[in-house]
């Protein structure tokens, strides 16, 4: 009884670190530096080279531009595995169930991130995020 109980958790805990492990392996501070080495240079060239795939982010419109700023709304998919305990047939009553099929449910999850470029004379001097993927 005590093995199939360790055996659940050991298998819950997996689950939970396979989620984690789906999300970007950009950190925080990558992204920072990415795109704090735009700061400086032109509306036209950020637009032409900024390449947000490398955040592990996807734009969903094309950059909303002003005379005063760039904005860029992205997201970021993240598949979060959902186990589903299925009894193995003949299994004993109190038993266990651990996960059998090969093709486990997901919730997919798109998070949000809008990225604000501050522009003067159509350069810019700073930028700034907002959302829960950033």
């Amino acid at each position: 009884m005590k093995f199939a109980l360790i055996l659940g958790c050991c298998i819950s805990f997996s689950l939970l670190t396979t989620a984690c492990t789906t999300t970007s392996q950009t950190t925080a501070m990558q992204r920072d530096l990415y795109l704090e080495q735009f700061i400086g240079q032109s509306s036209q060239y950020i637009q032409a080279n900024l390449d947000l795939t490398r955040l592990g982010y996807q734009q969903v419109q094309s950059a909303s531009v002003t005379p005063n700023r760039i904005t860029y709304t992205v997201i970021r998919p993240i598949a979060i595995p959902l186990s589903i305990p299925q009894s193995i047939a003949g299994s004993q009553p109190g038993a266990v169930p651990i996960q059998v099929n090969s093709n486990p449910e997901r919730y997919d999850v798109h998070l949000q991130c809008i990225i604000v470029f501050t522009l003067e004379n159509q350069i810019a001097k700073s930028v700034h995020y907002t959302g829960r993927t950033c």
